[in-house]
């Protein structure tokens, strides 16, 4: 006897898009899943960085210095490893840059806050015009109000940092930290659902 072979139909979520979703979202729709667990993450983050303002700023700005620190010994050995006494002297260079750049941000944290603050106030103001951009481009979805209004709530924190710099240097770049976490993990939350429901078979 011949066994029945059963046939399974599988749902391809990107077949359920409209042309139009189809060239904003491409082949992203089928890992909404993950852009909602890693706004899920963010958002766990951003509520710890609201708790512990103070303590987030330094964390922060000693998680910089030790990643300024690791480059700079790898860009050092990578440099010795190189031939030719130009390409050692411009790693090198680099090299002492960003060692140089760690060992600061560990001596004089305040300072180095000082600094971030700065750079903080430029990357609100940057990133919160790239997402009143992308609202745009995803306005066929629908639902992606939020992600407008964190663009422009990540511009108007962006001057407030400038308009009190540098004297709550010490709390801001923890607090705004925290609230940029917060905004753009619930961003990606809901535009993780958004695909998701653009996705479904349609009835």
């Amino acid at each position: 006897m011949k066994k029945e072979q059963k046939s399974t139909i599988t749902f391809d979520p990107f077949e359920a898009l409209t042309p139009i979703q189809k060239q904003l979202l491409g082949n992203a729709v089928k890992h909404s899943g993950k852009l909602i667990l890693i706004g899920v993450i963010m958002v766990a983050f951003g509520l710890l960085g609201l708790v512990a303002e103070v303590a987030f700023s330094y964390a922060s700005i000693s998680l910089v210095g030790a990643l300024a620190l690791v480059s700079g010994v790898f860009m050092a050995v990578h440099a010795f490893q190189s031939q030719g006494w130009k390409t050692f002297l411009i790693q090198s260079l680099f090299a002492a840059l960003y060692i140089g750049l760690g060992i600061f941000v560990w001596v004089a944290p305040t300072a180095a806050l000082q600094g971030l603050t700065i750079w903080l106030a430029a990357l609100f103001l940057i990133t919160g015009a790239m997402r009143l951009i992308a609202s745009f481009q995803h306005a066929a979805l629908g639902n992606v109000w939020w992600t407008a209004l964190s663009g422009v709530v990540s511009i108007v924190l962006g001057f407030m940092i400038l308009n009190n710099w540098p004297q709550a240097s010490l709390w801001v770049p923890g607090l705004l930290l925290a609230i940029e976490l917060l905004l753009h993990g619930w961003a990606l939350v809901f535009i993780g659902f958004a695909m998701k429901r653009a996705s479904q078979p349609k009835t």
